[in-house]
C-alpha cells in the first residue's frame, strides 16, 4: 500500500464535494494509486477536521443586537453619469434584450461597487445592480 502523507490527507479531508474529488484525482496521479485506497487511508486517519468546532456553533446563541443598520439617507440620489459609448451593452443577442437596449438612454455607475449600467432617463428609477444587487432609486 502507497503511503500517503499526513497533510495531504488533512488537506482532503478539509474538503468538501468536487474540490475533493479533484484532489483525490491528483493524488492518485502524484502517489500512483486509486481512489479506493486514497478513500480507506482518509477513513483510517483520524485526525479532526478544523470545520469541527465550527460545527459546534450554536445558531440561537448568535448576538446580532451589535450590527449597525446603515444610513440610508447617505446614498446619493443623483447617479453618477458617464458616456455610454465607452461600453458596449449589446452582450445578449436575444430580442428582449435588443428591446432593452433601445430603451437605455444613460450610462451610469453602481455606487457600490463601479459596474457601468445601463438604464433609460425615467426618474424616478429603482435600480438594481447585476454585479453586486446594490438596489438604489434615484429621482434626479
Amino acid at each position: 500500500m502507497v503511503e500517503i502523507p499526513q497533510h495531504e490527507l488533512n488537506n482532503l479531508a478539509s474538503m468538501e464535494g468536487y474540490e475533493q474529488m479533484l484532489e483525490v484525482d491528483r493524488l492518485c496521479k502524484v502517489y500512483q494509486t486509486d481512489e479506493n485506497t486514497i478513500r480507506a487511508a482518509l477513513a483510517s486517519s483520524v485526525t479532526p477536521t478544523p470545520s469541527t468546532p465550527v460545527a459546534s456553533v450554536d445558531p440561537a446563541s448568535w448576538d446580532t443586537t451589535h450590527k449597525e443598520v446603515p444610513d440610508v439617507s447617505a446614498s446619493s440620489s443623483r447617479p453618477t453619469l458617464v458616456d455610454k459609448q465607452q461600453f458596449r451593452f449589446e452582450y445578449d443577442p436575444s430580442r428582449d434584450a435588443a428591446e432593452r437596449r433601445e430603451q437605455v438612454a444613460q450610462a451610469i455607475l453602481c455606487s457600490a461597487c463601479g459596474v457601468a449600467l445601463g438604464i433609460p432617463d425615467i426618474r424616478p428609477i429603482k435600480v438594481t445592480c447585476p454585479s453586486c444587487l446594490y438596489e438604489t432609486t434615484y429621482t434626479d
